[in-house]
């Protein structure tokens, strides 16, 4: 359970570091209505091309090409909106998960 606890924290620590970047990314000035790809391209493009490439080699091409690519052709906004959603409601129902207690069995009442 402690296992699990420390997952779901994790999942959480990074929909919240989701929403810092993407808080950054338009306080520096950048046009946060472009697609997500398209700015990441613009910011750095070697770590859009390596994380293709670890996802598509390593994981399963149709990873990419059914959660990555209509994520990246999202305008960066809701890009990130969406992936904190998804990885708070994730990270959430993990730590629940974990805190719920089972009940004793009437055996081990005694």
């Amino acid at each position: 359970m402690i296992l699990f606890r420390l997952l779901g924290r994790i999942f959480l620590l990074i929909a919240f570091a989701v929403v810092a970047l993407g808080v950054l990314v338009w306080l520096a000035g950048h046009d946060v209505t472009k697609s997500a790809g398209e700015l990441w391209y613009a910011l750095e493009p070697g770590s859009l091309n390596l994380s293709q490439a670890i996802v598509q080699r390593y994981l399963h091409p149709s990873i990419w090409e059914a959660l990555a690519v209509p994520l990246l052709v999202r305008p960066f906004w809701e890009a990130v909106v969406l992936s904190f959603i998804v990885l708070l409601v994730v990270g959430s129902g993990i730590v629940l998960l974990a805190r719920r207690r089972r009940r004793p069995r009437a055996s081990e009442r005694s």
